[in-house]
């Protein structure tokens, strides 16, 4: 089984999207970010949708997570190869 890695600065809660289960790649997350002062944002790292751009009003610790859990489990989308080559 492969280790996770170290999460990013700021990082303080990540979801394995529905893709990243099926390809067993921890990469392919919903992470929540903290920025401080009751901000939170959020990002999926397999489609690249962003929680700003979802319907939700407010940014608080649990809308967000709500938004993260969600997006996690239904997302399939694959990350483009870093190197732009087809796979």
């Amino acid at each position: 089984m492969e280790r996770p890695t170290a999460w990013p600065e700021g990082v303080i809660a990540r979801y394995l999207t529905d893709a990243g289960k099926a390809l067993a790649d921890p990469s392919m997350t919903v992470d929540i970010r903290d920025h401080g002062s009751g901000d939170f944002d959020g990002r999926c790292h397999g489609c690249g949708e962003m929680f700003e751009d979802s319907p939700y009003i407010s940014n608080d610790m649990m809308t967000v997570r709500h938004w993260a859990q969600e997006h996690a489990e239904k997302c399939r989308a694959m990350p483009k190869p870093s190197d732009g080559k087809a796979v």
